[in-house]
């Protein structure tokens, strides 16, 4: 019996992992034009095409009172022109010049206007294109996590009647030809864009933001630290130097209003009229990184906690998970501190580390966040029933490569378990991927043989799912639904009938049709029941259906008209042998199908025409075959029980 662990603490070295981890994934996947796949509770299983899943309706944009704006109003006027007339406008600059509150300000007006939509911040650690652009919007369009690209031309139609929404796209990479089919796509929104270059094609409806000038930056000082700044107070601040190192980055002059307020010598001074002296600071040693150090070393223990862990994890946090990830009771309110030293940006609940703050972490060469703390409150967070809602799925790897880096083998093993049904609900299908394969690692120095076995093969059916060819998709979907995943459970019966089956196929044509046929079949669902004993009857059906080389003789539609009788009369019998009525119909039921469709088999032909080949002929038939076979297999199991 395999030995099994309460949350936050670990297994006995050597323990398998609880069996089949996919079966916990839930997540949305596309395969074919018409039918996407989702993991429930059980299982993959078919979930209606993208055109017929309902839409959601678009959020409210947030009415908070955006950042006050110094000398950019004018832009913030443009730009809800731009989005009125143009339906499109683009703000582009360097990081940290105040692209952010012109953003927020003008969704400000937006929600004033009652304005829905939806804005899309960067993924940590991902890509960002065309087809995950799509992928994520189709996502909160239908309130679905897909984990495979969706096909644009059906998004499009599912999409078309979708008016006065708006969407922001923050630091959006793509470029003109990209955009002009996004917006094509999604022809009743507006969009704003910020990024770091002009992209979208409409050159009149893009600005540049520039750095704040310099009287714009007096005024950002000023209201900062609460103080009217004439001349002798900007010399005092040794403004010249603070605006050159600054670069008129509103983000870095709001940090060095921080460093003044946090200092001492500052208050003691706060009453003194005329600032005649400058303090007692080496003007040369106030760079921005010098800045973000003084404002780090002085930070609360919580917060410092808080912030190595950003660091260390390069994964923005919400708050909620500040003490899950650190261990700290009181690192739960850290926010708000680092926050008021300008080291972190704020979105909505989520913290962000700034470029000087993350450097300054590195520059004081502090000890990095515990992986192993980190992976304990992950997991048992992820247990709670009604935990909060969860992190950026990028934090998963990074705490896994921190486990492995640390040669902690049992508790990776443990996380990755853990975290990659997380990953998959989230839609991030290849942070899941890079979870299994440290996982594998894992189990592999650890010792744990049968763990290594299973990350191999989950990994690989997973990859399939997600990235493989419709073939291979549906191949992996076999093993994954609820179909296989009960049998397998029951006996293992059905993986060894499909291992038969598909053994008895040899041409490239025939395995591809078979998988996606073996994926429609498994998809409709096996209910497996258990008992002591097998009703009459039921060993003869079984033997009916299990396959044999008879396969390999289907070449024509008479053979496979043939087969289905043969089938037929074999179940008939089977059925006559049956003492329970329930499994004497469903036998039969099953074998008046299959004449049914030996009848229009032998009628409407294979319907393919004089010039296909008589391998491709043969290989299409015996997968129409074994379809029917999987088909025959459940109805079978339906009715009678395992062993």
């Amino acid at each position: 019996m395999t030995e099994t662990s309460e949350p936050g603490t670990s297994p006995p070295e050597g323990a398998p992992l609880p069996p089949v981890a996919v079966g916990e994934n839930k997540g949305l996947v596309v395969v074919g034009n018409r039918n996407n796949i989702t993991y429930q509770q059980g299982g993959y299983v078919v979930t209606p095409g993208l055109g017929d899943l309902p839409l959601r309706p678009a959020l409210p944009l947030s009415t908070a009172p955006p950042a006050p704006l110094f000398g950019r109003d004018e832009l913030v006027t443009q730009v809800l022109a731009d989005l009125t007339d143009k339906g499109a406008a683009q703000l582009h600059g360097e990081p940290g010049v105040g692209k952010k509150a012109v953003t927020e300000a003008v969704h400000a007006a937006l929600a004033a206007r009652g304005g829905r939509g939806h804005i899309l911040r960067p993924l940590t650690g991902t890509e960002t294109t065309l087809a995950s652009v799509e992928r994520r919007l189709a996502g909160v369009f239908f309130g679905q996590e897909f984990l495979r690209e969706v096909d644009e031309s059906l998004l499009r139609t599912a999409v078309a009647e979708v008016t006065a929404v708006h969407l922001t796209l923050i630091d959006c990479p793509l470029g003109r030809s990209d955009l002009t089919r996004l917006r094509q796509t999604f022809p009743g929104c507006t969009f704003l864009l910020t990024s770091r270059y002009a992209t979208l094609p409409d050159s009149s409806a893009v600005h540049h933001v520039q750095p704040l000038s310099r009287d714009a930056a007096t005024e950002l000082l000023g209201a900062e630290l609460g103080l009217p700044l004439g001349p002798v107070g900007l010399q005092n601040l040794q403004f010249d130097h603070v605006y050159r190192m600054s670069e008129g980055r509103p983000q870095r002059l709001c940090r060095y209003a921080a460093f003044i307020k946090g200092s001492d010598e500052w208050r003691a001074r706060i009453a003194e009229e005329p600032h005649d002296r400058p303090p007692l600071v080496d003007p040369e040693q106030l760079t921005p990184l010098h800045q973000a150090e003084a404002l780090a070393v002085a930070l609360s223990e919580p917060a410092r906690r808080v912030l190595v862990a950003l660091e260390t994890f390069a994964t923005p946090l919400p708050a909620a998970w500040f003490e899950p990830v650190t261990g700290g009771s009181q690192d739960a309110d850290a926010g708000r501190e680092l926050c008021d030293r300008r080291l972190v940006v704020r979105y909505g609940d989520t913290y962000h580390l700034t470029g000087d703050a993350a450097e300054a972490v590195r520059h004081q060469e502090w000890p990095p966040a515990d992986a192993a703390v980190a992976a304990e409150g992950l997991m048992t967070a992820f247990a709670a029933e009604d935990g909060p809602p969860p992190p950026d799925a990028h934090l998963y790897l990074t705490v896994a490569q921190a486990l492995r880096d640390a040669k902690k083998w049992s508790l990776t093993v443990r996380f990755v378990h853990a975290a990659v049904p997380m990953a998959l609900a989230a839609g991030r299908g290849q942070i899941a991927l890079q979870l299994y394969v440290l996982g594998k690692v894992a189990a592999t120095r650890g010792g744990r043989q049968q763990d290594a076995e299973h990350y191999t093969r989950e990994e690989k059916l997973t990859r399939n799912l997600l990235e493989g060819d419709k073939a291979a998709a549906a191949a992996a979907l076999l093993v994954l639904a609820p179909t296989a995943g009960q049998a397998v459970t029951h006996g293992g019966k059905l993986a060894g009938y499909i291992g038969k089956v598909t053994a008895t196929l040899s041409t490239k044509a025939g395995a591809t049709v078979a998988a996606v046929s073996v994926a429609a079949a498994a998809a409709t669902g096996v209910v497996v029941a258990t008992s002591n004993s097998t009703p009459a009857g039921c060993a003869e059906a079984k033997a009916a259906i299990t396959p044999d080389r008879r396969h390999d003789s289907v070449r024509t539609s008479d053979d496979l008209a043939a087969s289905f009788r043969r089938t037929a009369t074999d179940l008939d019998a089977a059925a006559a042998k049956a003492t329970d009525t329930t499994v004497a119909s469903g036998i039969r039921g099953r074998a008046d199908t299959l004449r049914t469709l030996a009848d229009a088999q032998q009628r409407d032909g294979d319907g393919l025409g004089p010039d296909v080949h008589p391998d491709v002929r043969a290989a299409l038939l015996s997968s129409k075959e074994l379809r029917e076979s999987i088909q025959s297999l459940q109805a079978v199991m339906k009715v009678c029980p395992e062993e």
